[in-house]
């Protein structure tokens, strides 16, 4: 291949034609650099996408263009909820084509990646969204590695770079004592979301798991619960082929997440205020009451929004004096007082739900440190202080052996 100095106004460039086997349509096909070292590489990269049986076309398709069909294919094709593809169109149309829309898919590397992501957090956006952005970009890109439009996935690089610099912070979690438990319980005592509190910090459930429990999983008379769904509710775009589709129910997160619970009488006597109260709710509705068996719903039998959940529990918390924290956090608050109250990590984990014992104690074994003075405790009475002597008859068999052979 040789270049070739062609002139176009009053610039120069370098001109490579690609060889024959590259032009299956007959039709010659051709680079340019503005240097003869520009123009060879270029050439030479085309050759490689050939032999590796790239999409020469396909590169030159904008990242716009891509993402639009990737994310045509991924709803038809992809099993994926419609909550889960509706933050894909949101991500998408918010915050990766507005930045990186009009690159070629051929030209996106590392370093666009990087300057993807510095810009969204200059728009100010959180970390958890924008690293979930930056999720929906790289698995986008991914099926453009697999259908052979690029040669490699420009964002996993980062990913894993960015793993080896991550240093998770597990051990601060936002909790409630006993003390501002019992305050926090007394604050919302005849709120119309008491129920969901009380249900919340007694038995740990994840928010979605109370927002999907229906009458039917609840026996107040044996003080049980069963928890075999989970409700998600999207706060962004409606589909506009699927308009209804604001909320679904979902499978539980793990395995273990499937189960049944032992609730307290205060719990048991929340929920039966509950059921009154949504009686209460359905006469007046009437017709307009929309019957799903929900414990918690709306005034008209709606599921809740949770964004009214969290705007309602983080007031009460300013009201009762209460620091700010998330609604996840009652979740962590139950686990904790599991763990004051000495209940064994199997049944903690058990409790919450969690595919196994290690997440439990990664994430409160902080908590336990009481009981390492405990173990130093035990082991002191053990063998600390007076104690019998042991007399250990193998080791002094040995220690005599010697002398009998002396004196033999």
């Amino acid at each position: 291949m040789k270049p070739f100095k062609v002139k176009r106004g009053r610039e120069t460039y370098f001109r490579v034609d690609l060889p024959q086997q590259l032009c299956p349509d007959g039709r010659r096909r051709s680079v340019m650099g503005k240097t003869k070292a520009d123009a060879l590489e270029k050439a030479k990269s085309e050759m490689d996408r050939a032999e590796r049986g790239l999409d020469r076309d396909a590169g030159e398709k904008t990242t716009s263009e891509f993402l639009d069909e990737f994310l045509a294919y991924y709803k038809r094709d992809g099993g994926i909820a419609p909550s889960t593809f509706q933050d894909y169109c949101y991500h998408v149309q918010s915050h990766i084509t507005p930045i990186l829309g009009k690159v070629k898919l051929r030209e996106l590397d590392p370093r666009k990646v990087d300057e993807f992501m510095r810009a969204l957090h200059e728009k100010g956006l959180a970390a958890r969204t924008a690293h979930y952005s930056y999720s929906v970009l790289r698995r986008a890109l991914q099926f453009a590695v697999d259908w052979k439009y690029i040669p490699v996935n420009p964002a996993s690089s980062r990913m894993r770079a960015a793993k080896r610099r991550q240093v998770k912070e597990l051990s601060n979690i936002r909790f409630l004592n006993r003390e501002e438990s019992c305050h926090f319980l007394d604050a919302v005592r005849g709120d119309r979301h008491e129920a969901l509190y009380v249900l919340a910090i007694t038995t740990g459930m994840r928010q979605g798991e109370m927002l999907g429990l229906q009458w039917p999983d609840v026996d107040l008379a044996a003080g049980k619960i069963t928890i075999s769904r989970s409700l998600h509710r999207t706060k962004r775009r409606r589909d506009t082929e699927n308009p209804e589709a604001w909320f679904t129910f979902r499978q539980p997160k793990t395995t273990g997440s499937r189960r049944t619970l032992d609730i307290p009488p205060v719990t048991v006597s929340a929920l039966q205020g509950r059921r009154r109260q949504q009686d209460e709710q359905r006469l007046l509705a009437g017709e307009s009451w929309t019957e799903q068996k929900l414990i918690f719903t709306t005034r008209l039998g709606t599921p809740i929004d949770t964004s009214n959940i969290l705007h309602r529990f983080q007031q009460i918390l300013k009201e009762a004096g209460i620091e700010k924290m998330r609604f996840y956090d009652l979740r962590h608050t139950h686990a904790s007082l599991l763990i004051a109250e000495g209940v064994h990590p199997k049944k903690i984990a058990e409790r919450l739900g969690h595919a196994s014992i290690k997440l439990t104690m990664d994430l409160y074994g902080h908590l336990f440190d009481g009981s390492d003075k405990e173990s130093a405790d035990r082991m002191q009475k053990l063998f600390g202080g007076d104690r019998p002597a042991i007399k250990n008859t193998a080791l002094d068999n040995v220690i005599a052996l010697p002398a009998l052979r002396k004196r033999a």
